[in-house]
């Protein structure tokens, strides 16, 4: 049993999580000015919170995986199923936004969950490419 792409997932996901961790930091620090500056960079903020959110998510779905997993073909398995649910759950809401003429209704709630995807697809973007590398 080869752990070679299991640990460095592991690597991969606390430097990740770091990355994300800092970037909250920095955008709670900007709090105030954003409160106080133009609409659309508090717009802008609430944008960046879901992408966050996206990328939290998928670093825990993914730790998990790999705590619970210690062989890595089931984990491959795994979280392949996972890329791929989330990937197709991305393309509908990035179709359904191009398509978009005017904004429905729930809106708010369709753009925070675009971004947090947007977040989730970011982080396997990055671990894909791991991924690839070991196989």
């Amino acid at each position: 049993m080869s752990q070679g792409l299991i640990d460095t997932i592991k690597v991969q996901l606390y430097d990740l999580n770091d990355d994300m961790k800092a970037a909250l930091s920095e955008l709670n620090q900007n709090k105030q000015l954003v409160i106080n500056g133009p609409d659309s960079q508090l717009i802008k903020r609430g944008f960046d919170i879901s992408y966050y959110q996206g990328q939290k998510q998928a670093i825990d779905t993914i730790t998990s995986l790999v705590e619970q997993i210690d062989v890595e073909a089931a984990f491959i398995q795994r979280y392949t199923t996972f890329v791929q649910e989330e990937t197709q759950l991305y393309e509908k809401y990035l179709s359904k936004f191009n398509n978009m003429d005017i904004p429905t209704q729930d809106f708010n709630d369709f753009i925070a969950q675009y971004y947090k995807l947007k977040g989730t697809q970011s982080i396997l973007t990055v671990l894909d490419t791991t991924m690839n590398e070991h196989h």
